[in-house]
């Protein structure tokens, strides 16, 4: 029997090339697969994208509120006209889509700001709400506080369920009065082909150089410029290693300035936007990942490139220390710190033993915890629960 499940989400591709929320698309296209008839719902934030498509039976409707080619999070204050129409707009549109398709589930994919449309529908239709945490949203809420944090926790505790991508984000829900019991910790899965790609990988490295890649966008909470920033040292111990900075954003003209100011441009390649299905090969050429990050959820980008082998120099940060044990399999750096970097860069270099080493745990660990095949089977089971309550 078919589940009609409304998915809205603030991140879903744009366009064919888009990767903004590729995973919430690969969840969706894998219960569309598994038995689910899955409808999603998200703003339109490009002129190009189309208010509606349907991808292979998977209906996606876009709802406007003059974005202006403009993310959310690009906003240096909150555009509150804009946010008045994003709210009614994606209200009457779920509520059509509700109605439309008989959905018997709404799965909401951060808790803001699209939570708060879900959860006005859920109460009108008296629909199961399951609300997913992927770090910006409980981030806003604990820091900034004020109305985003009464938001967050409404949306919380009026949810059917929760649904963590990580244990670190269930720890800090906890302190929020949240039942422990309404909260499941479930990772975004990692595509097979990111493991299969690690998998044929060739190690065997005779002289060639290292290749460093970033695939974080050029926005200002991945924090790239501090990776440029460490480039000069790491080239002066090891001139041949290469970098690769596979992403876009604002940043991206600062940034090319700033490689040129510190005579690293040429050591750089610039790929911009790269099509999610190319990058399994791009990780499987490259010997080291780095994340800048000044803050995340469970990073899909750290798990995919632990999946491809890539021996991951990330941030030590909460949710990165939940997958990357310092010296283990990977190495944490503290945050806006360019000179450990460079350092933890370079300990990886000359050490080709431990490289390997660390790609295979880190592999065997995707390969038992995070392949989209163990995730969605607990993602199902988290549906079927809250529909038998109903």
């Amino acid at each position: 029997m078919m589940r009609s499940t409304l998915l809205i989400t603030n991140a879903y591709p744009d366009f064919d090339s888009s990767y903004r929320g590729i995973f919430i698309k690969k969840m969706a296209m894998l219960l569309q697969k598994g038995g689910y008839d899955i409808t999603v719902l998200t703003p339109k934030i490009y002129r190009k994208s189309h208010y509606f498509e349907d991808q292979n039976g998977i209906r996606v409707y876009r709802f406007p509120f003059f974005a202006g080619n403009k993310l959310l999070i690009e906003y240096n204050r909150i555009p509150y006209l804009r946010m008045i129409l994003y709210y009614l707009s994606g209200f009457f549109l779920t509520l059509y889509i509700l109605f439309k398709h008989r959905c018997r589930l709404i799965h909401i994919h951060w808790a803001i700001p699209t939570g708060l449309i879900g959860l006005w529908a859920s109460k009108f239709l008296r629909k199961p709400l399951i609300v997913t945490i992927h770090g910006s949203d409980l981030r806003m809420a604990l820091e900034k506080g004020g109305v985003l944090r009464r938001v967050f926790i409404s949306v919380c505790r009026n949810s059917s369920h929760i649904q963590c991508v990580s244990e670190v984000q269930k720890k800090e829900l906890l302190p929020l009065g949240l039942p422990e019991t309404k909260i499941s910790v479930i990772p975004m899965g990692v595509d097979k082909a990111f493991y299969d790609s690690g998998e044929e990988r060739r190690m065997e490295r005779g002289n060639r150089p290292f290749t460093v890649i970033s695939n974080r966008n050029l926005i200002p909470i991945y924090n790239i410029s501090l990776l440029i920033r460490a480039i000069p040292m790491i080239i002066k111990e090891a001139p041949g290693t290469k970098f690769i900075i596979a992403g876009e954003g604002n940043e991206k003209e600062a940034l090319e300035q700033e490689a040129k100011a510190l005579n690293v441009y040429t050591h750089i390649e610039f790929l911009g936007r790269i099509p999610h299905e190319e990058m399994p090969s791009l990780l499987a050429k490259s010997d080291i990942y780095v994340s800048t990050s000044l803050y995340d959820g469970t990073s899909v980008s750290l798990l995919e490139a632990m999946g491809a082998g890539v021996f991951p120099i990330v941030t030590d940060i909460p949710a990165n220390r939940e997958w990357i044990e310092d010296g283990k399999n990977g190495f944490l750096f503290p945050v806006n710190d360019e000179n450990i970097l460079a350092r933890r860069v370079l300990d990886a270099i000359r050490d080709k033993e431990k490289v390997e080493k660390v790609r295979k745990w880190n592999q065997s660990l995707v390969e038992k915890k995070i392949l989209w095949s163990v995730c969605l089977e607990k993602v199902k089971k988290m549906y079927e629960d809250q529909l038998a309550k109903k």
